[in-house]
Formats: structure tokens, sequence, C-alpha cells
């Protein structure tokens, strides 16, 4: 097993890419747009199919830990211990999927006239439960139910005695890891307290302290072995000891004086590159205008859009409901900004909640129309599928090393079971 220091990363973030062909009535314009919307399929083609066998080679491992087991003679597991938890990036993230920022706070003009922003929904004296979930299955239909994780019995592994458990887990995990984690002790001691455990791994874990005063801490896992060692080594080759990415993007350390490392052994996805903010605001900057224009012409004030990407709606309909805004506290965005990207209320609105709700409805068919007016929805997507298919075109021959990679693990595990 190699020890190296390195800035860590096991999924690639997760981003949206979808096909938006920007049909035009010349021909060769057209082709060209056919040419990028062909390209833009293919490259979700490739990022789905690469979530998928990170799934299925995720869901493989722990088969390939209990053949080896029981290759050594042991027929009853830890199924907690096999069990694969949810893995960021399969699980929570999911495939490929649509979405726009301005989907925020923008409405769908079919919902505007009835819903309005959907603020009205929180601001009544009383809450309808069954509104809000009326409301928010029409603005995201293809939305999952989050499903709770359904975890394995265990009664049969639970029902071995202290020593049948403490040889399971010494094969699957090896002498060091058990030695590290003090699993014997804690099997042969049952009722023993959190603070006699707790004491007892202060001494044993690999946990080095230079005593400075700003408390320098390396905290280092034991070395892998067992038949989860071998599994390891089966799928992927030698695993990695690789220190934590410990600072941020804006360059802040998380931990002064911290060092966390880890073991890796599963194929990195690459990282995909930010989108080009600047050309997305260029792109877009016309058809913001015009589209805030209209706004302000229907006669709801002068709006602005934050960070190129949202509106201070809920901060707005505060003051329109309750006469006061909640604004972000320090640290968490610029009240003043938001202050100045919202326009003042009306001096004619009204006292009563109906007519709150009837103006909210206003604004929002009003917010709705003009942006069918000038198509902004469909200039904003363009201009951002433009930019993440620059993004996923600059590591597409790393995702496709990515994927060869994944295949042949698969292909490994399918071998040995």
């Amino acid at each position: 097993m190699r020890r190296r220091s390195a800035a860590a990363g096991v999924t690639a973030a997760i981003t949206a890419l979808v096909g938006l062909s920007a049909c035009t009535a010349d021909g060769s314009d057209g082709d060209k747009e056919q040419s990028a919307e062909e390209t833009k399929v293919s490259l979700v083609d490739l990022l789905n199919e690469n979530e998928r066998l990170f799934a299925e080679l995720y869901e493989t491992e722990p088969k390939v830990t209990r053949a080896c087991l029981e290759e050594q003679g042991f027929t009853v597991h830890d199924e907690m211990a096999l069990y694969q938890h949810h893995a960021v990036g399969v699980d929570q993230g999911g495939l490929q999927e649509d979405h726009y920022d301005f989907q925020n706070w923008l409405p769908e003009t079919e919902m505007a006239a009835d819903w309005g922003f959907g603020q009205w929904l929180w601001r009544g004296d009383q809450t309808d439960d069954d509104l809000l979930e009326e409301y928010n299955a029409l603005r995201r239909p293809e939305e999952t139910e989050v499903v709770e994780e359904e975890y394995p019995d265990n009664s049969a592994f639970e029902a071995l005695d202290a020593e049948e458990k403490i040889a399971w887990y010494t094969a699957f995990m090896g002498e060091a890891k058990m030695e590290y984690e003090d699993r014997a002790w804690q099997l042969r001691h049952p009722d023993a307290t959190e603070e006699e455990i707790g004491a007892r791994l202060s001494e044993i874990q690999n946990v080095e302290d230079d005593g400075s005063i700003e408390g320098d801490l390396e905290i280092v896992p034991p070395d892998l072995g067992g038949c989860e060692l071998t599994m390891i080594e089966s799928l992927y080759g030698e695993p990695e000891l690789v220190q934590e990415d410990m600072e941020m993007e804006d360059g802040t350390v998380v931990e002064e004086g911290m060092a966390i490392y880890n073991w890796e052994y599963r194929p990195e996805a690459p990282a995909v590159p930010p989108n080009d903010s600047e050309a997305i605001a260029a792109d877009t900057a016309a058809v913001t205008d015009a589209f805030l224009g209209c706004v302000a012409d229907r006669g709801f004030g002068e709006w602005q859009v934050v960070d190129d990407s949202w509106m201070p709606l809920s901060q707005y309909f505060d003051l329109v409901y309750y006469g006061e805004s909640t604004f972000p506290e320090e640290g968490m965005g610029d009240s003043e900004e938001i202050a100045d990207s919202m326009p003042e209320l009306p001096e004619d609105l009204p006292s009563d909640f109906e007519g709150k709700k009837a103006y909210e409805i206003d604004m929002a068919v009003a917010f709705a129309g003009c942006a069918d007016e000038v198509e902004y929805r469909e200039t904003v997507m363009a201009a951002y599928d433009k930019a993440e298919l620059a993004a996923y075109e600059a590591i597409e021959t790393e995702l496709f090393a990515y994927q060869e990679a994944l295949r042949t693990a698969l292909a490994t595990a399918q071998d040995l079971l």
C-alpha cells in the first residue's frame, strides 16, 4: 500500500447538462446547432453511463468481500459491515438532470395565474399542507421521493459469541485495523461505557500531536488488511494513503494545523471545470435587460438579478406580507446588495392578505409574460448549455478513460464471482 499527499476526491461534481437546440431559419447555422446538440447528447450519455457503472461497481464490492470470507469458512456475516451505504454521486446526485437557476424564482406561465410565485402559500395564518404538496408536485413533477434506506437483518451475526465475532472481523479487516478500533476488547466487554471505550481508543489510535500551541494534529488511519484489502487489490490494485484537501476554493484553510489521511482506491472521476460565468453573463446580458425592462414597464419596479442567478423574491414578499424582510446574517450574503436588487413596495399595496396575494399573482403573471415575450428562458438555457458543453468537452478524454477503468474493475469482479 502506497502513501502520498494529494487533494482527495472520489466522485466528480454533478452538473446539469441538457440538449437545447436553438433552431434557426438558416440551414447552415441549423446544421451547426444540430451538431452541437448531438455532442451534448453524447456527452450526457457518457456521464450517465459512468454514473451507472460506478453504482454497479460500488454495489459489487461487498459481494467480492463476502466471497473472500466464505472461502475461509465464514458463513454468517456482519451484514451491516458489508452493507454499502448510499454513495454520494450515485444515490444522492443521480443521473444528469435538466435544471437552471431561473427555475428557482421564475414561475411557469401556466402556473403563474393560479399560484403566483408560491410565496402566499407560506404567508397566511395557517399553512395548508395539501396545497403545498399540490404546488410542489406541479412545480417539480420529475422529482423523485426520498426513499429511506432499508438495512439488512443482522440477527444471525449478533447471536454469535464474542470469539466468533472477533475471528470474523479479523478475517474481514486485518490485525492492524482490529487493533486501531480496539474491536476485540470491545466485543469482550460489551458493557463498557463510552468513556472507557474513548479512553482506550485515545491511547491506541495513530494520532500524532506535536504539542504546539496551535495544536497541529495528524490523523492517519491504520493499514488495510483482511478480505477488505483483498477486495480492493483485486478490483483496483494497490490502495494509496492520501491527505485530504483542507483548503476551500477561496483559499481558506478548513482546519489550521490539521492533516487527515484516507485510503483511496476507486477510480477517480475527472473534475468538471467550472462554467465560464463571464461568457454566460455576456451571452445573457441583453435578454436580461429586456426582461427586467419589461417587468418595470408593467408597473412592478426596478429589479436586478443577484449574482446572475437569483432574485430576492422571498425577502421582497416578507416585506409585502409582514412589513419586514429577512436578510442573510453576517457571512451569508450582502444585505445591501439584496436590498438594492429589489424595488420599493408600491404605495397602493393592499393591507389585507387576499389583496396582497392578488398583487403577488399579478406580479408573477407579469414576470412569466415578460419571460415569454423576450424569450428569456430559451436564451439563458442556451447560454448555460453552451458553457457546459465547453466544460465537458475539456474533459472528454478523461471521461472515457474513467469509464474504461470502471469497466475493467467490473470485468475483474465478474471473473472473481
